[in-house]
């Protein structure tokens, strides 16, 4: 179990990640634009909330066809410190938080988080434009998670981790049992 931090340390180092992670380098490629119409696209992936075979493959075409690395960008958060979780109500109790302070900028993205069994938090996140920086400024938990970007082109890898997380199979997400879904919609 991880060392309890006093609450000096940890806005020094939630300012430290803010400052490193939320003015990363844009991309040559990023043209910029208005991005898409998160409400619509939440409303496609609400409807498709049994994703059975021929649904999951309907979400993930439409989701594919609204990309577009010009404008939006898709990256993966890992929570920090899942090795001090050690219930699944408390760790539940994280990701609904998170999404609870997310909701200012739910025009600006979408964002899933899974609870696996093992109490680790993981989850995929799409915005218009070229980072996280939105829900940095928005979030302050968000420096409690590590962020990595996927792609910015939509080759098979990118493709296959982005339905891992939106459309999980048999309940799991890379082989670990899923027990909780938070998206923000």
């Amino acid at each position: 179990m991880a060392e309890e931090q006093s609450e000096e340390t940890k806005t020094d180092a939630r300012q430290f990640m803010a400052d490193l992670v939320s003015s990363p380098p844009q991309s040559e490629d990023f043209s910029g634009g208005d991005g898409i119409d998160m409400a619509a696209w939440k409303t496609t992936y609400a409807a498709a909330s049994n994703h059975d075979t021929s649904s999951s493959t309907a979400v993930m075409e439409k989701f594919w066809s609204l990309y577009d690395p010009g404008a939006t960008s898709i990256w993966t958060m890992v929570y920090d410190e899942a090795d001090s979780n050690e219930n699944l109500d408390e760790t539940i109790a994280i990701t609904t938080e998170f999404m609870k302070q997310t909701e200012s900028i739910k025009d600006h993205c979408f964002g899933v988080m899974h609870t696996l069994e093992s109490l680790e938090t993981k989850g995929l996140w799409f915005f218009n434009g070229p980072d996280p920086e939105k829900l940095f400024g928005a979030n302050e938990d968000s420096s409690w998670f590590t962020w990595s970007q996927l792609g910015p082109e939509a080759n098979d890898y990118v493709k296959k981790a982005v339905a891992e997380f939106l459309t999980p199979t048999d309940g799991k997400l890379k082989g670990e049992m899923i027990k909780d879904t938070q998206v923000l919609g």
